[in-house]
This record gives structure tokens, C-alpha cells and sequence, in this order.
């Protein structure tokens, strides 16, 4: 009886555990649909608000005042995007990206948050040596 006891708590101390992980991790998963995805939705996509993943084609970024306007393609569709908010300095065509915002009844993707994808290489100074800022663009 008391053995039984002791694994019942075991098993719901570890029910518990496994139920807060898996709320910590899911909560921090960043989920984008692609080109293609949102125009599948068609009209259903219309003022929902989500997140766009893909690269910048090259030779499509145009910068008009605060606005940038550029193509997201996930080599299979394409969609204009439109930014209001700012582009990061890494930003650049050919980079991959992931934007935050509306698709709208005009065909466009209106953004208000861009995020870049950066290299995955890091190279630390040597001992006694001054960091430098990394080049910009591409």
C-alpha cells in the first residue's frame, strides 16, 4: 500500500514536470507561414494578424520615406510586403526574414515588425583585442 502510494506521487510529480515544460516550450515557439500558406487562405487570411517567413527577393527592396516595400518568397509564391515600422540593419535582399503583421484586401502584406535572420558564424576576439562592429549588408 505504501509502495503504491509513493508511485502515484512519482508519477504525478512527473505528470506536473512534464506539463510545465511543455507549456515553457510551447510558449516560446515562433510559428510563420509562408507565402504559399497564406495565399492558399485566400480571403480567410484577410486581417489576420500573423507572421510571414521567407527571403527577400533581390532587386525588390525599395525604400520610400519611412516605408519599405520588398518581395518575401518561399521559391515557390511570392507576396509584397510593405513595413511601417523599420527595418533592422542586417536587413537586406537575399536575406531570410520573418515579418509581423496583416495580409490586406489589396494583395500586400502590411508589416510592422521585420526580424532577420543573422549568420550563424561567431568569432570571438583573440585575448588583448578590441571588438569590432560586424559589416552591414551584403
Amino acid at each position: 500500500m505504501k509502495r503504491t502510494r509513493v508511485i502515484v506521487v512519482l508519477v504525478a510529480v512527473a505528470g506536473s514536470l512534464a506539463w510545465i515544460a511543455a507549456q515553457g516550450l510551447s510558449s516560446n515557439l515562433v510559428y510563420y507561414k509562408t507565402p504559399t500558406e497564406i495565399l492558399r487562405q485566400g480571403s480567410s487570411a484577410v486581417g489576420e494578424r500573423v507572421r510571414l517567413g521567407g527571403l527577400v527577393l533581390p532587386g525588390t527592396v525599395r525604400n520610400v520615406g519611412h516605408t519599405v516595400r520588398f518581395v518575401v518568397s518561399d521559391e515557390t509564391s511570392s507576396l509584397t510586403v510593405v513595413d511601417t515600422g523599420g527595418v533592422p540593419s542586417l536587413f537586406r535582399a537575399g536575406a531570410g526574414v520573418v515579418v509581423e503583421g496583416v495580409y490586406g484586401r489589396d494583395g500586400v502584406f502590411h508589416a510592422d515588425t521585420v526580424l532577420v535572420k543573422h549568420s550563424d558564424s561567431y568569432t570571438p576576439p583573440r585575448p588583448g583585442q578590441t571588438p569590432h562592429s560586424a559589416p552591414v549588408g551584403g
